[in-house]
């Protein structure tokens, strides 16, 4: 049973027995608890078991800073053994961290450590990430064993505008030409920079003008959402034809916010769009145009690009064009073209060239003897005719009058364009006005005169001359004539007077020189009210405006005039500011000082030519020397008079504005500091104590005062601030009669405590007078007392850890930092391992975070088993300052490591193959066979190293070299052995050499494959005669011997062979074949040489020769028995023919018998 079930298993033994043992006295509750734990020790030493986990926090959310550290906290529970564990990430290094190893050694007298985690602060756009930290351990003891938690998750929150920086992607200014008959869209790009993760929507507004842009864009104010993943994104406004005449207009689309996490970019939110003038108005001049029949031609003039009041608006480079129609009646009040006028155009197309502003209809008017009454006709521009960027606007259509004609001494009346507009004269401003004229229509034939007179149209009785001269006379028209003015003069007196009417007459029966009169025969007109006849509002003199003081109060004595006339009764609008001290700027403006609101009015009944009031100012109100109270009229209105056309007056004077200056015998006491700005105070260095002194400024100075003051710590450290530090806490100062200027005086101490930035809070509290107060937004400054002492630390290897170290690979190293002097706030060091591109260690790099109060911290740096052959390799731990607040580091900042070398770095020599077994021919002739053994250099291949080798025969002939040294140099890994084999003709079967490698030098060492195996094949096979090699044949017999081929047979091959004379001669014998060679074919072993034997009638004794074999091809030799014997026995009775009686001859048994 596991220590982790025994454990479960005696909680819920206890568990169960709960609700008895509440029924039980407290006082047995202690053994049971020692009862528990003496069991828990028990199951833990039974079962011999450690166990490693996590502990503590196992979740961590963090946002993506340079200094943002996970701690992590390792813990060993059971047997106290040491313990290495590794902490890695799982999956690929996607660079979120500076290092996503970290390794803990945890001894024998530890339980726990922390290791730290440290997040890298990258330009990289990205959304939520989760990442999963697992333990590890590295050659755990037997027993030692993961326990849970075993893994941690890490989620940085979304970073580096991972939602995107919204913005346009466009040219800043955009020009537009607003479309003609239809709307048009116009694109925006908009693109989103850095992340495109989720969701996110942005909202614009146009604004500009002048025209609102309601009239010309569309939409003006929306929202755009960019989706998941896309960057850039198009958006159509649509430019609206809108028929209004304009100029160049001026619109901007602001990007105004964004939802969905994203960010506006502030130096490209917006785009400047120019709607190029557009839609250039082209109208008539006049609607009516009056002429005679006499006129002859007369010009009817068309303008473009111009507004009612001749100003230019709208486009003129390009060309216009309209189409005319004329229009007219059937009856004797309309004009016939062809009979009454002509169309002197060749066609009814009006051209505007470019920035051609005019244009003319001319027509000719026929005069005919025939009496006529005004006749009109109509000239009408057809808006659908219209070509160009253009609109049709009033008038549109002109009537044309030919006045009454043939009255050839013609018709007088007023002229009728005065009837458009009332005729004002203004009084003052004109004493001659020649603007009314009477015209001649028709005929222009001798000389007429006509009388007239002006009369008052209203009840005053006093004479007309008293405003103008003359009130009556004859106007003379001579020949030819067609407008006579009257000639008036206006008296100008000064004399206020309200407008009066006028009431101008041509008498009929005064006609002279047979003309006649027609209507308009009379004319109302007026004379503009003068001389200011409803006043002019004004300040009276500046010197009576003024501030006065008493002891029933404080008032602002104001003065005001209606000079010139009186006549009604009026109203003036006007505004009190009291403006605090400094530039008189309404907007500055501080209400609350007097007892009316700031806009009051003030009437004038009629005949009132002046009148002062007293404004009065509160109290309570604090009035700053050198403040102002600023008076404004605004405006003037008539109350109870409606003029019969609009009035000059009243009005107001030139002076609108005027300023009261609060004087310092007027002004309340004010007192403050002379800054508000913070004062830094830095802890003295060569002395106990340091005293500064902070002015103090008041402004009125009149009596004695007396003013308040306190020091407040304030900050975080507040309760660390002492008079060890700063002192005093309170205190006062005395402003004597007339004094403006004093100080307080503030003592800082000198010590060697490491402390914080100390900040307090320097207050001005009360004044012992009432008259007397603190100026506001100078009653208070903040002091400083930089951090001193070095607060945040000293920070360096402990001596302990110094080094420097040596270590195997697999290792570790344990190096404690530590912090001296002060520990009050949160420091960040870097350590990193150089070479940096080194990857010898768990965790090259690594951010600490001592906290405050937080003396020492351990880390541990585990070298990684790497499999790789290296040399002595030299490492440096650096520690440097990390995060926005510098760290001080102290002299032991560097620790060097060496790490041994491993791995055989100067390599394992040994046969490429475990089974090495090479097969060579015997070398023959010019033909020469080698056996390559390769050597491998495993593992390292640093420096020069050598390799000795040889072969198991002591002595041998059949190879060379049997020994010999192999030298690999830097980099080598591979060589070759060679041996050759030694050619001879000695047949021999396949013969075994064993190589072996022996002894290394330069720090190499042998592998496990050190043996190689060198075969030579069976070689020179033999090709003898097969026994019997001696062969005793008869005269004229047949000797056959076989030769015999002692190999596989696989290759063909021959030998020659010959006969060598004994005692028998050439003549003797002779071969069956004539060449002298035996051809074995494949797969054939024996052949027969036959030899026949000459039969001669010559006696002979026993004659011998021989047959020898020579010259073998193949891998073949001629071997022993290489030559045959034949013997010829003796013939033909060498030694004679001896021959026994031919006849029988009996014997006897026992007996001697001769015979002949």
């Amino acid at each position: 049973m596991q220590s982790g079930e025994l454990n479960l298993l005696t909680q819920a033994r206890f568990t169960s027995k709960a609700p008895a043992a509440r029924l039980r006295s407290r006082s047995r509750m202690p053994s049971v608890c020692l009862l528990v734990i003496l069991l828990l020790s028990l199951i833990s030493l039974i079962s011999g078991e450690t166990e490693v986990k996590f502990t503590g926090q196992t979740e961590f959310v963090v946002n993506e800073t340079t200094t943002t550290v996970i701690r992590l906290v390792i813990e060993r529970i059971g047997d106290p053994v040491n313990v290495t564990a590794i902490v890695s990430i799982h999956g690929e290094n996607t660079g979120d961290f500076f290092d996503t190893y970290a390794a803990a050694y945890i001894s024998q007298a530890e339980t726990n450590r922390t290791v730290f985690i440290s997040v890298c602060d990258d330009d990289i756009p990205e959304a939520d990430e989760t990442f999963i930290f697992y333990l590890t351990l590295q050659k755990p003891l037997q027993g030692v064993k993961l326990g849970l938690p075993r893994a941690v998750t890490v989620t940085i929150l979304s970073n580096d505008n991972a939602f995107g920086i919204i913005s346009f992607d466009m040219p800043a200014l955009i020009t537009l030409t607003e479309p003609r008959g239809e709307n048009e869209s116009v694109p925006f790009a908009l693109v989103r920079e850095k992340g495109t993760y989720g969701s996110v929507t942005v909202f614009y507004e146009v604004q500009g003008g002048p025209n609102s842009p309601e009239e010309d864009l569309s939409p003006v104010k929306g929202n755009i959402t960019f989706t998941p993943g896309t960057a850039v994104l198009i958006y159509n406004l649509f430019v609206l034809d809108d028929q209004v005449s304009e100029n160049d207009e001026l619109y901007i689309i602001y990007l105004r916010s964004v939802e969905g996490g994203a960010e506006i970019n502030s130096s490209r939110n917006s785009v400047e769009i120019i709607i190029k003038a557009n839609d250039s108005p082209v109208r008539f001049t006049q609607s009516i145009y009056m002429v005679h029949e006499e006129d002859d031609i007369i010009a009817i003039t068309v303008v473009r690009g111009t507004d009612d009041s001749g100003n230019r608006i709208g486009p003129d480079e390009n060309q216009v064009s309209i189409c005319y129609s004329i229009v007219t009646g059937n009856s004797t009040l309309h004009a016939q073209l062809n009979l009454d006028f002509l169309d002197l155009q060749p066609n009814t197309t009006i051209v505007f060239p470019p920035l051609v502003h005019e244009s003319y209809i001319k027509f000719k008017i026929l005069d005919d003897a025939i009496p006529e009454i005004a006749e009109t006709f109509h000239i009408m521009l057809l808006k659908d005719t219209l070509q160009g960027d253009a609109i049709l606007k009033n008038p549109s259509i002109v009537q044309v009058t030919i006045k009454p004609n043939d009255k050839p001494y013609g018709v007088l009346s007023i002229n009728s364009i005065l009837f458009i507009q009332t005729v004002v004269i203004n009084e003052d401003q004109m004493l001659r006005y020649e603007g009314i004229t009477v015209v001649r229509n028709g005929g222009t034939h001798g000389n007429i005169s006509v009388s007239w007179i002006i009369t008052r149209n209203s009840t005053d009785t006093s004479p007309v001359t008293t405003d103008l001269t003359p009130d009556s006379g004859v106007l003379h028209f001579a020949q030819g004539q067609l407008l006579a003015p009257l000639h008036l003069n206006i008296i100008d007196d000064d004399v206020p007077e309200e407008a009066e009417p006028y009431l101008l007459q041509i008498l009929d029966h005064t006609i002279q020189g047979g003309a006649e009169v027609s209507d308009p025969a009379e004319l109302l007109f007026y004379i503009q009210d003068s001389d200011d006849v409803y006043g002019v509002i004004q300040f009276c003199p500046l010197e009576n405006q003024q501030i006065e003081s008493s002891p029933d109060g404080r008032f602002l004595s104001l003065s005001f005039a209606r000079q010139r006339g009186t006549v009604g009764d009026v109203k003036l609008f006007y505004i009190i500011m009291y403006i605090p001290s400094g530039p008189v700027d309404p907007e500055r403006a501080k209400e609350g000082v007097l007892n009316t609101s700031r806009r009051s009015i003030l009437y004038f009944p009629q005949g009132k030519p002046n009148d002062t009031i007293k404004v009065p100012i509160r109290n309570d109100a604090f009035l700053q020397n050198g403040a102002h109270f600023l008076i404004q009229l605004e405006k003037v209105e008539l109350l109870n008079i409606i003029p019969r056309i609009p009035s000059i007056t009243p009005r107001l004077g030139e002076i609108k504005n005027i300023s009261l200056r609060i004087t310092p015998d007027i002004a309340n006491g004010e007192i403050g500091f002379i800054s508000n700005l913070p004062i830094i105070f830095h802890e003295p260095e060569d002395s106990l104590f340091a005293v500064s002194s902070i002015p103090l400024h008041r402004d009125g100075t009149d009596g004695q005062a007396t003013v308040f003051w306190s020091l407040t710590p304030t900050g975080l450290n507040s309760k660390a601030v002492t008079v060890d530090d700063i002192w005093p806490f309170s205190g006062s100062v005395l402003f004597l009669s007339g004094q403006s200027d004093t100080a307080i005086n503030i003592t800082i101490q000198a010590d060697d405590i490491p402390e914080m930035n100390e900040t307090l809070t320097l207050s001005l509290d009360s004044v012992n007078v009432e008259n007397q107060i603190l100026k506001s937004g100078y009653t208070s400054r903040q002091l400083i007392i930089p951090e001193n002492d070095d607060p945040g630390g000293v920070f360096e290897f402990a001596s302990s850890s110094r080094g420097p170290y040596r270590i195997k690979e697999g290792e570790s190293v344990e190096l404690q930092i530590v912090r001296s002097r002060g520990a009050l706030m949160e420091q960040f060091l870097l350590y990193t391992i150089e070479p940096r591109d080194s990857n010898e260690f768990y965790g090259n790099t690594g951010v600490l975070e001592f906290k405050p109060g937080e003396r020492e911290i351990k880390i541990t740096l585990l070298t990684r088993m790497d499999e790789i052959p290296e040399l002595d390799e030299f490492y440096s731990v650096l520690l440097s300052s990390h995060g926005d607040v510098p760290s001080k580091l102290g002299n032991a900042t560097r620790v060097n490591i060496t790490i041994l070398k491993n791995n055989d770095p100067h390599g394992i020599i040994q046969f490429v193959d475990n089974v090495m077994i090479v097969t060579i021919n015997e070398s023959k002739g010019e033909d020469f066979y080698a056996a390559v053994f390769k050597i491998i250099r495993n593992q390292g291949t640093f420096g020069s190293v050598s390799v000795s080798w040889a072969t198991d025969s002591i002595s041998t002939k059949d190879i060379f070299p049997d020994r010999g040294t192999i030298f690999f140099g830097n980099e080598e890994f591979s060589k070759d052995i060679t041996i050759y084999s030694v050619p001879d003709e000695i047949p021999e079967e396949m013969e075994v050499f064993i190589i072996s490698l022996l002894n290394t030098t330069g720090g190499a060492s042998l592998g496990n494959i050190t043996t190689a195996t060198l075969q030579i094949t069976k070689n020179d096979c033999p090709i003898y005669f097969a026994d019997p090699v001696i062969q005793r044949v008869h005269e004229g017999g047949i000797a056959e011997f076989v030769v015999v081929r002692n190999d596989s047979g696989a290759d063909v091959v021959s030998v020659l062979y010959a006969t060598i004379d004994g005692n028998a001669s050439a003549e003797d014998f002779m071969f069956r074949e004539k060449n002298g060679m035996l051809l074995f074919d494949t797969g054939i072993k024996e052949q027969t040489i036959t030899m026949f034997i000459h039969d001669d009638d010559i006696p002979e004794s026993d004659e011998d020769f021989y047959i020898i074999l020579f010259n073998s091809t193949g891998d073949t030799v001629v071997y022993k028995p290489r030559m045959a014997t034949v013997i010829i026995e003796a013939n033909d009775d060498p030694n004679g023919i001896f021959l026994l009686e031919s006849i029988g001859k009996a014997v006897e048994e026992g007996k001697t018998n001769d015979f002949l």
